[in-house]
């Protein structure tokens, strides 16, 4: 069962719910001996307290499944960045990329990331580059390590 179909059930186990309690209450005052006031207010009380119970677990799963979705989608983006940022080095820096794995390339943007978001100077950013971008003995230059570290930049953001 879904999420979406476990809100709906709590939603139609609520409205049995309600309907029980009503039941019992009407089957209460039709009785031979009537109840007294305060057995169909304790009565009410215990239903109302059960819906309210029940309400606020939907609401509840509800926010839940809505957090989730919202993580999902974060999480979709991200790896979207990667994936532009792989497109980008490979068709920008065929040197570097060429019999390179996604995952190594990948690397690049995963190393270099804490040092962009420890607020590292321009000159570190570009010598972890340099260095993560590196392909065996071809070694970026210092000007495609600025422009690969500008790419990187996006996909850290």
């Amino acid at each position: 069962m879904t999420n979406r179909t476990s809100a709906t059930g709590r939603v139609r186990l609520l409205s049995a719910a309600t309907a029980i309690a009503a039941a019992v209450v009407l089957a209460a005052c039709s009785a031979e001996d009537t109840p007294s006031e305060e057995d169909v207010r304790s009565s009410a009380d215990v239903a109302v307290t059960s819906v309210q119970d029940q309400a606020e677990g939907a609401a509840s799963s509800v926010q839940s499944i809505a957090s989730s979705a919202a993580d999902r989608a974060g999480d979709i983006f991200d790896e979207a960045k990667i994936d532009v940022f792989v497109a980008a080095f490979r068709a920008g820096f065929p040197s570097l990329s060429a019999d390179r794995e996604t995952q190594s390339i990948e690397a690049i943007v995963s190393e270099t990331c804490p040092l962009i978001d420890g607020d590292a100077s321009d000159r570190e950013v570009n010598a972890k580059v340099a260095e993560v971008a590196a392909n065996g003995s071809t070694v970026p230059d210092e000007d495609q390590a600025a422009r690969i570290a500008q790419l990187v930049r996006v996909a850290c953001g």
